[in-house]
């Protein structure tokens, strides 16, 4: 007859082993659980880079290569978005869990984003301007689900990129506001700052920031002018301030004697009150003359622009935004 203590000591060993055991499946489990969450998560975040890439080169191939031009804004060119979006999902650098997609397995559309909706709507047409992509993985092999019979697993990703008008600019414009209706690509335009019976530009200040001369060199030599949108009020004026042409002509040289910016418009004849502003344009300032009789900036509308300053959502007046992810 075996002691107490050696029959309890075996008693316990049985148990500790049926514990270890347990313990071994539990750890063998959760170690092979967390190598498939790692291992989705990670075809997951490579199908999400070649989406994203898809799209912002899709939206970027809605317009042309060099920027910018001078004749009439061409329209968004669907095919070229379509095939430079596609060439990117496809390219063999650009690999999956392995290797590059296929093509069945990578789609990209062209159409229109809606700002306020935020829904995409496939087609072309003069409003498209953005590009959606979705690429996704089949057989994804797995370890611990294979155990329970599930076999490989599709992952998929999509996201939409936006490239067309701008609809804001950031800090930093010039405090010239354009007539609208003089906003016609390769339109020269002599900007005197004097009230003429219908003004083709002026001075302008965003408010609080009063429409004075300090103002006025201020935008011109500190970049102070806030960020801007569309149906922002602005304080328009005239007047042949010489200070602020003389300001804007020192930029001018700084620039090398011809300087693309891009400028807010408004639609009205006078250039004395509030005006909201309704698009950007991008304008090429050839000379200023800030001396003599008359004064006033010299310079031409351009076709079509970009700025990295520039934010979508506006209408077509020529400055576009950059690519920009939107989901």
């Amino acid at each position: 007859m075996k002691p107490r203590f050696l029959s309890r000591l075996s008693d316990d060993s049985g148990v500790m082993s049926v514990v270890v055991a347990v313990g071994m499946v539990m750890l063998l489990t959760t170690a092979a659980v967390a190598l498939d969450i790692a291992h989705m998560l990670g075809v997951q975040n490579e199908l999400q880079r070649v989406a994203d890439a898809a799209a912002m080169a899709g939206a970027r191939g809605l317009w042309p290569t060099t920027l910018p031009i001078v004749a009439s804004s061409p329209p968004p060119d669907c095919a070229t978005g379509l095939s430079r979006g596609t060439a990117v999902a496809l390219n063999a650098a650009n690999k999956v869990d392995g290797p590059a997609l296929p093509p069945e397995w990578v789609n990209v559309q062209i159409g229109r984003y809606d700002y306020a909706t935020k829904t995409f709507t496939p087609g072309c047409s003069t409003n498209t301007n953005a590009a959606t992509a979705t690429a996704r993985k089949e057989g994804v092999n797995m370890l611990f689900a294979q155990v329970f019979g599930r076999g490989p697993a599709t992952i998929n990703a999509t996201a939409t990129a936006v490239m067309g008008p701008a609809g804001g600019m950031g800090k930093g414009a010039l405090p010239i506001a354009l007539n609208k209706r003089f906003v016609i690509p390769n339109n020269y335009l002599f900007v005197n700052f004097t009230p003429d019976d219908v003004d083709n530009a002026g001075w302008f200040s965003d408010p609080p920031d009063s429409a004075s001369a300090q103002t006025f060199r201020d935008y011109i030599n500190n970049g102070t002018c806030p960020p801007l949108h569309v149906g922002d009020l602005i304080n328009l004026q005239n007047g042949q301030d010489t200070s602020a042409l003389h300001a804007l002509k020192d930029k001018l040289v700084e620039q090398g004697g011809t300087w693309d910016t891009f400028l807010p418009m408004v639609d009205t004849e006078k250039f004395n009150h509030m005006e909201p502003i309704v698009g950007f344009a991008p304008f090429r300032i050839t000379e200023v003359k800030d001396t003599g009789n008359p004064k006033g900036v010299y310079g031409k509308v351009l076709g079509m622009a970009m700025s990295a300053n520039a934010e979508p959502g506006g209408d077509n007046y020529g400055l576009l935004s950059p690519p920009k992810a939107v989901n």
